[in-house]
């Protein structure tokens, strides 16, 4: 019998699909909502919404991404930071838990780890907005929990694609790709992501906390693809390239590589090695895919 519920926004995107999966296995009661069936930066609606499921906790995976955030800044600050201001406020009147999905965006290019208590950079329009919605959270609503996540997969899962499943298919057929050697960050499992949720969530842990698989030294774009060719028992060589052969129109900082002080201080365990969750993952895909 469910005797807890949540309310997640963003509910047709990868992370949605992982996070409804693990909280159903685990008793949860879970609402996905997409933009059609809840836009958050209608307040009205927002209350509205929250007034008649009454949720436990309300997690929210809904944004507006790096690209369009660059075309259209207005837009990005009010889906990514005014939406969520929303939400937190109808939380707190109603006594409801909330999560807000942040992102490992938010700092600069010097190659190192960042933990949670680094000053943020906001090179891009859609970290700043990203980073904006996290103090709206934190300012609206006591029972806040915010988490930044890594380079996240694991939508293979779930029929979707994500850039594990796009690398395995840029592959077919040949023996070589090139990928970004100067961009570095943390590969993550949306499923270990879930298991951190579930225990913030159960033992009333509040705050920000950075969620991404643990690394012991920087990952590259071009060594993830590596560990995914390998993983997957593929013989494709990759070559290493700068980024600049990957023109984007926002200019992404080179790092992205999360740690977390705060789980620690928790009482939580870290998430697993980076490259123990990708092989996890690996082995779970459909052969269809390509393991």
């Amino acid at each position: 019998m469910h005797t807890r519920s949540m309310l997640l926004t963003g509910g047709s995107g990868m992370l949605a699909g992982r996070l409804t999966h693990a909280f159903n296995q685990a008793g949860w009661d879970v609402h996905p909502l997409g933009h059609a069936e809840l836009d958050v930066t209608d307040e009205s609606a927002v209350f509205e919404c929250l007034q008649g499921l009454r949720p436990t906790a309300v997690v929210n995976a809904a944004a507006m991404l790096v690209e369009p955030c660059e075309a259209d800044p207005r837009a990005a600050f009010r889906v990514n930071a005014w939406g969520v201001r929303n939400l937190a406020r109808a939380c707190e009147k109603l006594g409801t838990q909330l999560v807000q999905v942040s992102t490992s965006g938010l700092f600069g290019d010097e190659v190192r780890p960042f933990d949670e208590f680094e000053p943020v950079v906001n090179k891009t329009r859609y970290a700043a907005s990203k980073h904006a919605g996290e103090v709206f959270a934190r300012e609206w609503c006591d029972k806040h929990i915010i988490v930044r996540l890594g380079w996240l997969y694991g939508g293979g899962l779930d029929g979707r694609k994500d850039f594990v499943t796009a690398r395995l298919a840029e592959a077919q057929g040949r023996d070589m790709l090139q990928s970004a050697g100067d961009k570095f960050g943390c590969p993550t499992n949306a499923d270990d992501v879930a298991a951190t949720l579930l225990t913030l969530l159960d033992e009333k842990i509040y705050g920000l906390f950075h969620c991404a698989n643990e690394s012991d030294a920087p990952c590259s774009r071009a060594e993830y693809v590596e560990a995914i060719m390998q993983g997957a028992g593929r013989q494709v060589r990759v070559e290493r390239t700068d980024s600049s052969g990957f023109p984007r129109a926002a200019a992404v900082p080179d790092c992205e590589w999360l740690t977390s002080y705060t789980l620690g201080y928790a009482g939580l365990a870290p998430l697993p090695h980076w490259r123990e969750s990708l092989d996890r993952y690996l082995a779970e895909l459909p052969a269809t895919l390509g393991r």
